[in-house]
Parts: C-alpha cells; sequence; structure tokens
C-alpha cells in the first residue's frame, strides 16, 4: 500500500480532478502531511501568475526534501509548461489526469480494496477546455477546446457518488455553459438527464460563460425549475465596459449579461447570481471602472471574485501594458467594498425567513454550514450530522453568510 500526499490548486475543475485521482487510488494510503508520504502529488494551477509563482516556489521546496521519494505534477503545468519543469527538475514526473494512462495507472496496484470514503460534496467533471479565445486567458492554450463527457457517463458518474454518500454534486468544467458543443447536445439536456437520478441530493451548476449560453437561456430556465437544482447561477461578467469587453474578447456585451440575470430573476425571484470581474485591464479608465462598479450596484450579486489583471505569456493582451499596479489595488480594494457592502444588504432582507438547507461541512466552533435551495450558506451554533435537511430560520448576517437557528 502507497502513501499518497495530495495538493491541490485552483478551481474547482482541478478539485474535481483531484477527487477523481483519489477514487483511482482506493486501497492505497492518503495522508495529509508530505513527511508522511511515498508519493506526492501536485494539482497545478496557471491562471493567474501570483499562482503560478506560488507553485513554483513549493515545487522548489518539495524537489529539494525529495530524497527517494516520487513528485508529480499534474494539472495545467502538466501540459505546456511540463518542458520547461522537465528541463529544470530533469528526474521529475509529469502527467495530466485527464488522461488514463498516468503515472498513476502505470506504477500502483489496484489489487486492494477499500470502501469508498463518503463525502457529501462531490465535484464531477463534465468537461474541459473552452470554446471562447478571450485575449488574456491561458486556459485555451492549456485546455485546448471544449472536450464533453457524455450524459450516460455523468449520470453514471453522478449515480455512484449519490449511492455513497454524496448529497450536493457540484458540475465543474472550464466553461459548463459550453458542455456538449462537441456531442450535438447541450447543458439542459445533462441537468434535466441528471434531476431524474432517484436520490436525495442537490445539483448545483458550474460557471457559465455568458456568451456560451446566450442560445440556451430559455432551456436552462426549464431545467433549473426541478427542485433538485440549485437556483444558484455564475456568470462570469469580467467587466462593466463593453469597450474593456471587447478589447478582452469575451463574445457578450454588458447587456447581454443583464438580460441573462433579468431572466433568471424573473423566473426565480430568489435565485443566487455570481460573476467575476477583473480589474485593472490594459487601458481600464477611470470611467471603465466607474461602469463596472454601476453595474456591480445595479445586478447586486451576492457572490464576486475579483482579480487583478495579470499578464500570461503566449496571450494577445501579454503584449499590452497593464495598469499601474497602485491603480490596480485600490480598483480592487474599492469594487471588493462594495461588494461587500451591498451583499450585507441583500443578506439582511432574509432576517426572520424559514428555509429547509443541507448540513454540508463543519464551520468553526462547533458550528456547521448549511446550504439553503439558492446555494446560500448558513451557518448554525451547532454541531448537526452531516447530509440531512433542517428547517432553519434566519436570525443574523455577514456580507458573506447567513446566520440561522434550527426551527
Amino acid at each position: 500500500m502507497t502513501s499518497v500526499y495530495l495538493e491541490t490548486y485552483g478551481c474547482t475543475l482541478n478539485q474535481s480532478e483531484s477527487e477523481e485521482l483519489t477514487l483511482k487510488l482506493k486501497g492505497h494510503r492518503m495522508v495529509e502531511s508530505t513527511e508522511d508520504a511515498q508519493v506526492l502529488v501536485l494539482n497545478t494551477c496557471m491562471v493567474i501568475g501570483t499562482t503560478e509563482k506560488k507553485i513554483l516556489r513549493r515545487i522548489d521546496i518539495l524537489y529539494h526534501q525529495l530524497g527517494d521519494r516520487t513528485l508529480i505534477i499534474t494539472g495545467c503545468m502538466a501540459g505546456p509548461f511540463g518542458d520547461r519543469l522537465r528541463a529544470s527538475y530533469p528526474e521529475l514526473k509529469t502527467m495530466r489526469i485527464s488522461g488514463v494512462a498516468s503515472y498513476i495507472d502505470v506504477h500502483f496496484s489496484h489489487n486492494a480494496t477499500s470502501e469508498p470514503r463518503p463525502n457529501i460534496t462531490a465535484k464531477v467533471k463534465i468537461a474541459q477546455g473552452c470554446a471562447g479565445s478571450c485575449s488574456y486567458c491561458i486556459v485555451k492554450r492549456i485546455r485546448g477546446p471544449v472536450k464533453s463527457r457524455s450524459i450516460e457517463a455523468i449520470t453514471k458518474d453522478v449515480e455512484w457518488r449519490v449511492q455513497n454518500g454524496a448529497r450536493q454534486i457540484f458540475l465543474t468544467a472550464q466553461d459548463g455553459g459550453a458542455y456538449g458543443l462537441d456531442r450535438g447536445y447541450r447543458l439542459p439536456d445533462l441537468v434535466e438527464s441528471l434531476c431524474e437520478i432517484e436520490y436525495d441530493f442537490k445539483l448545483r451548476v458550474g460557471m457559465m460563460n455568458v456568451s456560451s449560453i446566450l442560445d440556451i437561456v430559455d432551456d436552462l430556465l426549464k431545467a433549473f425549475k426541478h427542485p433538485r437544482t440549485y437556483r444558484f447561477v455564475h456568470l462570469p461578467v469580467q467587466s462593466g465596459s463593453d469597450r474593456i469587453l471587447e478589447l478582452m474578447e469575451r463574445g457578450h456585451t454588458v447587456s447581454d449579461f443583464k438580460r441573462i440575470v433579468s431572466s433568471f430573476r424573473h423566473e426565480y425571484r430568489d435565485v443566487t447570481v455570481s460573476t467575476d470581474f477583473i480589474v485593472g485591464f490594459p487601458s481600464e479608465t477611470a470611467e471603465d471602472f466607474r461602469a463596472t462598479l454601476d453595474l456591480l450596484r445595479e445586478v447586486t450579486p451576492l457572490k464576486v471574485n475579483i482579480t487583478r489583471f495579470s499578464r500570461r505569456e503566449g496571450t494577445k493582451a501579454f503584449f499590452l501594458g497593464p495598469v499601474n499596479g497602485g491603480v490596480q489595488k485600490d480598483r480592487s480594494r474599492m469594487l471588493t467594498a462594495e461588494h461587500h457592502r451591498v451583499a450585507r444588504q441583500r443578506n439582511c432582507e432574509c432576517i426572520g425567513e424559514s428555509d429547509m438547507a443541507l448540513a454540508v461541512e463543519r464551520g468553526k466552533k462547533g458550528s456547521t454550514i448549511l446550504y439553503n435551495d439558492n446555494y446560500r450558506p448558513i451557518v448554525v451554533l451547532r454541531e448537526l450530522p452531516l447530509g440531512l435537511f433542517y428547517a432553519v430560520r434566519i436570525t443574523g448576517v455577514t456580507s458573506t453568510y447567513l446566520i440561522g437557528s434550527l426551527n
């Protein structure tokens, strides 16, 4: 039995691939520290420069502590960047989790058996790659075009997860909205198929680029009607300025984004909207940034991911002059502060409401974190059995979560 340490960076898709790897290693011992491991696996990310630098420092530290152990680099850095790593560390093993034939498959025996650990939340990959061509993004170069798993394979995967304890399924991809473009069916078809599974679980649809769902909004609205589906949409807009969106080559306008959000809110009043913003994109002016602030105030998303522009080699935007770093920081702070103000105000509207919520994970100081039907986190100051639904009344809020008590 081999002891394996696994460290994961980056998006939910990377996390789902780490889960996939863990399942492949069934029968081997997963450990929590590098000192206890015979094999160390780093599932890497390259989407922004700061993350890449952090991982490179981590690789260097682990490589020089290896001795006779094995270090495996997987994820985004095992793609086009892998040749650079091999040149720097000639004994390094690289692989792709997305490929079945890997170091894991070749070197690890699967004769040992053990029951899979039931995770309340399971992250299931539905596709990888991207249909877009954003001027700043390195993902298309690393992951390639959209490659979707079949509906049958995903359905079988989800059935297995819920049979073994999962009660919350995350559908993950670089762009979930592009699912099926290479197969002749689309994301709503997949959601409807998964909702037919006869188990008690909740389904969260992951990030969907605005441009990739412009032609399937009506079908998505119908697919979201099933009570098994969280009323939650993650639609990265990236900027409130159409001029910047055109430079980013996002393939959508601000009005496209607002129209989709409006459609979901018309159909589902309490839908949770999540979005992403990039601040400091090359040539972003004070006026462009004000447009982003205005969009945030108008749309009032409850969850916002804010990233400062990062130049990535091999992209069109790499050759554009970035906005001053100090200006980037100031704009990031301003947008973050405004987001917290807006989110807290929205959360205050929930005080006194009651809802059913799924207990998903342990919180701090003996608390439990639950999620209601529109995927809003509720902290209850009690240690509750996980995987069960509870009637919860909202008694308080912060800018990032609700506080509740059992009815």
